[in-house]
């Protein structure tokens, strides 16, 4: 299975079915997508859409009770196939998770006789300030590979 990315909202799409076909899609230029692609994990587009599969937990506006049964659901609906990877985005994200936001980390959760691995990153929008950290971006690169996402 394919490692899972996972984002808050998005601001782009009012159908909520394109909302989820374009959840951290690498278009339009310097969308979190886009900065997620290109930027953070310096891949083309085609490579990128190929390797992941991406979801935002709500749609509209963000709601903490409905990105936690949503997250619960994602992690529920992938606990089949062994083990699994998902990127989390962001303080919100991680929340809905039940973790920290403690940004490059990695953790490991069994859960539903599951293996579940979990790599937190600042959100790849232009306004998060994590970003402009001396090395962020190779910290982010690192623990994706660690990971064995990238």
């Amino acid at each position: 299975m394919k490692p899972l990315l996972v984002g808050e909202t998005n601001p782009y799409q009012s159908d909520p079915r394109l909302a989820q076909r374009y959840a951290l899609y690498p278009d339009p230029p310097r969308c979190a997508g886009w900065n997620l692609c290109h930027t953070i994990m310096q891949l083309d587009e085609g490579e990128y859409l190929r390797r992941f599969d991406r979801v935002n937990l709500c749609f509209g506006h963000w709601s903490l009770p409905a990105a936690r049964q949503r997250a619960h659901q994602l992690q529920f609906d992938r606990r089949k196939d062994g083990q699994h990877v998902f990127v989390l985005f962001g303080t919100r994200v991680s929340s809905a998770f039940t973790f920290q936001f403690v940004p490059y980390t990695r953790h490991e959760k069994r859960w539903c006789a599951s293996l579940f691995h979990y790599v937190i990153l600042p959100h790849p929008s232009g306004l998060s300030r994590a970003w402009n950290e001396p090395g962020a971006y190779e910290r982010a690169r690192a623990v994706l590979r660690e990971a064995d996402v990238l």
